[in-house]
């Protein structure tokens, strides 16, 4: 299991959320930058870099920030947040991401899914499955597409995706640890996928059962920004999975 640290991106500061709700936020006195090199330091390769701004904007605004981390560092982003359209997937490529984290867009339109395939490849992208009540969530967590996230994943499947950053709505933010009962049936119905998991993961215990869920990788962002884990407990995750 691969473990990624994640920031998440507001007004240039790292900041979380609670739930996804903008209105439930905490402000970290630490660079963006600051925070990728001890994360590069610590020997972890990966991070996860959401642009909150450009999730309830829908047109990224933390691109710069992205595009620093890049070449400061030798971390493997991955970028999400505000990319609803092919040329801004460009963009972030450009700037230096690794991957590229999709919601909203894909679910735009059912051809698209299909298109991004062809255009980046599947090792490029990321299907962002953010769920509340069964159903995804778009627009930065905002509004449910109304989409059954079951289905959701099926069509992406039949199209050439393989990686999937499944986050329970519910758990996110609020440090009380990853539910097996909300990844475990995903798992074992999808063998193919690869799924990243996170939402709540506050602990080297909940890191150790997501890995039991059978998860690809897990992302934790604010247990990091409130020292619940330490990144030389990620790294050591890291090196035993």
């Amino acid at each position: 299991m691969i473990v990624i640290p994640a920031i998440d991106l507001m007004n240039g500061a790292c900041v979380r959320l609670r739930k996804g709700r903008f209105d439930k936020q905490t402000i970290y006195d630490q660079s963006p930058l600051d925070v990728a090199r001890a994360i590069e330091e610590a020997g972890i390769q990966h991070l996860h870099l959401v642009d909150l701004d450009g999730a309830k904007s829908g047109e990224p605004s933390n691109l710069h920030i992205l595009e620093t981390i890049a070449k400061e560092t030798s971390l493997k982003i991955d970028y999400g947040g505000g990319i609803r359209n092919i040329e801004a997937i460009r963009r972030a490529i450009e700037a230096g991401a690794a991957k590229i984290n999709l919601g909203t867009f894909l679910f735009s339109d059912p051809d698209i899914p299909a298109t991004c395939v062809e255009t980046f490849g599947n090792e490029k992208l990321i299907a962002a499955i953010d769920i509340a009540n069964g159903a995804v969530a778009i627009k930065g967590w905002q509004k449910s597409s109304g989409i059954d996230a079951g289905k959701a994943i099926d069509d992406l499947l039949k199209v050439g995706w393989q990686f999937f950053s499944v986050t329970d709505i519910s758990r996110d933010g609020t440090m009380q640890g990853p539910d097996p009962g909300f990844y475990k049936p995903l798992i074992s119905r999808y063998s193919s996928a690869k799924f990243i998991g996170g939402g709540g993961v506050a602990s080297l215990e909940h890191l150790h059962l997501l890995k039991s869920c059978g998860v690809y990788a897990a992302i934790t962002g604010k247990a990091l920004f409130e020292g619940t884990i330490s990144l030389k407990d990620l790294a050591a995750v890291s090196r035993l999975s």
